[in-house]
């Protein structure tokens, strides 16, 4: 009786622990991931977009070129971020000196919509629509970029620190950016102008960010701060790691759930966006976590630095 007691109240404070349904290995860093058309599109540090389906097997591969370093060595290129728009996907690549390069993939053709003569230090690119992408520089200035004539539209300056990470709402009318500061700033991707600022609750390099309007969840570096936002007002919820930071997170699409991992042995968290009580612990990884994203409310994608991508299915 002892011993179920003991046992019922770890599950209470810290959630009940969960085995991935399905896991593979694509032998490469995992960068940025999208869930759309029930496919699953992954940015790698291999050169290609992986693209695979609800079972992870892999359909198909986009490859962008080899990139060559200072002295002349050709090596694969990061693939910095993917985004897809119905049958469109969009990506963005590393080039030479630190530039970047965007891809468009379309009606079976890849096409380069941006190149590295342009002298853009993006470090993401999403759809605002078919016809326009934002893309986020390292100097925490944004983009407007229209992808038919292939030239900028705007450029401005989004915050007060170098960029860090950037997230676009499902509705595409609301992309929030966080910056090495710790500040967030929620902007129009249709004309750059800015909607909300939040500050002084993250106080530290925005690790990773989700949107799903009207929440925002933050996780931050060394204040090891995870913070939810919402757009409509009131004090943010905030939940303090005392021993590692925030290196991941996501909201699920209903905004019940909210996933984080603040672990070094690698273990994600899934909490109730109300309380932050812990529901569960996602265990499986042995590398760090770079992405995490929700399939629907029940299932939840998760990939790392070595190539370990992972579904877990929430009871």
């Amino acid at each position: 009786m002892k011993i179920f007691i003991v046992l019922l109240l770890g599950v209470l404070l810290y959630g009940a622990d969960l085995s991935p349904a399905s896991s593979v290995n694509i032998k490469a860093a995992v960068l940025d991931a999208v869930f759309a058309n029930h496919k699953i599109y992954l940015a790698t540090d291999a050169g290609k977009v992986v693209i695979m389906d609800e079972n992870l097997s892999v359909q198909k591969s986009l490859r962008v070129r080899k990139i060559k370093d200072f002295m002349g060595t050709l090596h694969d290129a990061d693939i910095y971020s993917v985004d897809v728009l119905d049958d469109q996907i969009l990506y963005l690549a590393q080039a030479e000196d630190g530039y970047a390069e965007l891809y468009l993939y379309r009606d079976g053709n890849a096409s380069k919509v941006l190149d590295k003569s342009l002298h853009l230090y993006a470090k993401a690119a999403k759809f605002v629509d078919k016809q326009h992408a934002i893309l986020a520089l390292m100097s925490d200035e944004v983009v407007l970029y229209d992808l038919v004539a292939r030239k900028i539209v705007k450029r401005a300056k989004a915050g007060e620190y170098f960029y860090a990470a950037m997230a676009m709402d499902p509705s595409r009318k609301m992309v929030a950016i966080g910056d090495e500061g710790g500040e967030v700033v929620v902007l129009n991707p249709q004309n750059l102008e800015h909607i909300k600022l939040f500050k002084d609750v993250n106080k530290d390099k925005i690790l990773s960010i989700a949107i799903n309007n009207p929440l925002i969840a933050a996780g931050s570096r060394a204040d090891k701060t995870l913070a939810i936002y919402n757009l409509r007002g009131g004090k943010p919820k905030v939940y303090k790691n005392p021993d590692f930071f925030i290196y991941v997170t996501t909201l699920s699409p209903m905004n019940h759930y909210v996933v984080f991992g603040d672990n070094e042995k690698y273990i994600l968290k899934v909490a109730s966006v109300e309380s932050l009580d812990i529901q569960y612990r996602l265990i499986g990884h042995k590398n760090i976590v770079n992405v995490v994203r929700f399939l629907d409310e029940k299932r939840v994608l998760s990939a790392s630095e070595t190539g370990e991508i992972k579904i877990w299915r929430l009871p």
